[in-house]
């Protein structure tokens, strides 16, 4: 794996191996994270299956935005929308 350093200091990357097996409070497993760039906003999301067996630090740090280019410039996140019915409601 190639080392990178973060792009600015301000940025916090998630720390720790990548979690493959992780599940949302309803059972439901995790597919995919989004990723969000800080500098031009754009986003995306990009499956699990398919990053390499890092940590999540060394994952952001060389994921370039498709928007403007910018190596390492993302705020990675778990995708919620898929193990959370937002129709049925929180309580519900």
């Amino acid at each position: 794996m190639p080392w990178r350093r973060k792009p600015a200091r301000f940025l916090r990357y998630w720390t720790g191996p990548v979690d493959r097996e992780a599940t949302g409070a309803s059972g439901k497993q995790f597919k995919t994270v989004l990723v969000y760039c800080v500098n031009c906003h754009h986003n995306g999301r990009l499956k699990l299956a398919d990053l390499p067996d890092w940590d999540w630090s060394d994952i952001s740090a060389h994921l370039e935005c498709t928007g403007c280019g910018r190596v390492g410039w993302v705020d990675t996140r778990i995708d919620w929308s898929e193990v959370v019915d937002f129709n049925k409601g929180i309580c519900g």
